[in-house]
């Protein structure tokens, strides 16, 4: 799995509708795409937003990249839109969820829970 950290500064002047409404053609159009899988978006506490696009395969993303509204976007984002922005492309090692885990606490593992769970403070050693 292959995943595209996006993080970017919008221009005040841009902090409207109408690059809201881009952004949701965007989020369309990557639904459309064969090895989509999801898209996260969270905006920082420093006034940057942050998205994560996944993909199940380096190709499938690099289409993506080089779909022709994307790169619309993107040029108008590096033109106009984008005060700042840094992309970051990343190979996933490892994904599980607490389903999938095989996770098995220990006996001295679970007794520093249960501490935990009563002391939140408690020294654990």
């Amino acid at each position: 799995m292959i995943v595209a950290l996006f993080w970017g500064k919008v221009k005040p002047e841009w902090q409207t509708e109408h690059y809201a409404k881009i952004g949701i053609r965007m989020y369309q159009r990557a639904l459309e795409m064969p090895g989509f899988i999801s898209l996260h978006r969270f905006d920082t506490d420093d006034g940057r937003e942050l998205a994560l696009a996944y993909f199940e395969t380096e190709e499938q993303m690099a289409a993506w990249y080089n779909h022709p509204e994307h790169r619309a976007v993107e040029t108008l984002g590096r033109r106009d839109l984008l005060e700042d922005y840094t992309i970051e492309i990343c190979n996933i090692t490892r994904s599980y969820t607490k389903a999938t885990s095989n996770f098995k606490a220990d006996e001295i593992e679970i007794q520093r829970a249960a501490q935990l769970k009563e002391d939140p403070d408690a020294v654990l050693i």
